[in-house]
């Protein structure tokens, strides 16, 4: 038995396993779709099983395993929301039992803040399998697979994650990007990225719909309003949303709360609200000259939301 740690990682563990069956049972998944990608390269198979628990799970990367990995690598997912797994086990055969407090997430299999004990029990490691059998058998725990059930539960699993992480961006504030990416819970923000400047017309409509909604709001309290153009019900914004907003070409790149969203005739008018006190998920000034050079590409993408990866790239 011994145990891993920081110096010592559990994803440098793992790295070094060759042609092996590899079991992995987490509460949630992130991030770590480069290692799922390793230990295929080095022959092994990987069967996973995680839970979506406060929907920390990332759809992007049940996305992954299910569409862009090979038959070396299933995928169960635990759709029970919060009676679903919680375990943190990793299962080497045939004996290597992996026991520990790190889901299997970026953050997570660095041990910078987690534990594990890596146990060599043939015994121990046959029970878990079985208990891990019993776990996909159990109504509610889907294979991850292109059927018409798994896919509809995992779209209701990406709106119910969309909107954690949009109360997540509402609810806390980092004093830097940096600690918005050590908590490993954030994983997603709205993102809004507008064409050109609003026309006399445009701005008279917005007024004239805001006081024709009776919601009580003078349009002096209006810091800002956009507009965005589709089918009524597909618009990738709720109200109360934080949603970082910038314009195509990068500049007036800010953090505004979507506090009223009105629809007419194939246009959304979106109304960010006066307040005396702004709430942002963290401060943008370090990472503003790195958002405008990416900002262009995001808007060419026509990206409505940001992931770690995206904000990794523009703060570290």
């Amino acid at each position: 038995m011994k145990i891993l740690n920081a110096q010592n990682s559990l994803r440098q563990y793992l790295e070094q396993v060759s042609d092996k069956l590899i079991t992995i049972v987490s509460a949630s998944a992130s991030e770590t779709e480069s290692l799922v990608e390793t230990l295929v390269e080095n022959g092994n198979k990987v069967d996973l099983l995680v839970g979506t628990i406060n929907s920390f799970s990332s759809p992007e990367f049940i996305d992954f395993c299910v569409r862009d990995t090979d038959a070396n690598v299933t995928l169960h997912v635990d759709f029970r929301a919060q009676n679903s797994v919680h375990w943190k086990l990793i299962l080497v055969e045939p004996d290597v039992v992996i026991l520990g407090s790190a889901n299997f997430t970026e953050i997570g299999l660095s041990l910078t803040r987690d534990t594990c004990t890596v146990i060599q029990d043939a015994a121990l490691y046959a029970d878990y399998q079985a208990r891990v059998a019993a776990i996909k058998a159990i109504d509610g725990v889907m294979l991850g697979e292109d059927n018409p059930a798994f896919d509809e539960a995992l779209e209701e699993y990406r709106q119910s994650h969309r909107r954690m992480q949009a109360s997540l961006a509402r609810g806390a504030q980092y004093l830097d990007g940096e600690s918005w990416l050590g908590d490993e819970t954030n994983q997603s923000i709205p993102l809004f990225i507008w064409y050109s400047d609003h026309s006399d017309d445009s701005e008279e409509k917005a007024e004239a719909f805001l006081r024709a909604s009776s919601d009580g709001v003078d349009w002096d309290d209006v810091r800002e309003f956009f507009t965005y153009e589709c089918a009524e019900g597909v618009l990738p914004y709720e109200e109360g949303d934080m949603v970082l907003t910038a314009r195509c070409n990068g500049t007036h790149i800010g953090f505004y709360t979507f506090d009223r969203i009105l629809y007419r005739n194939g246009t959304y008018y979106i109304y960010s609200y006066r307040k005396k006190r702004y709430t942002q998920p963290f401060k943008l000034e370090e990472a503003k000259d790195r958002l405008k050079e990416s900002i262009p590409e995001w808007y060419e993408e026509m990206r409505t939301s940001l992931n770690r990866h995206d904000i990794n790239s523009v703060v570290r």
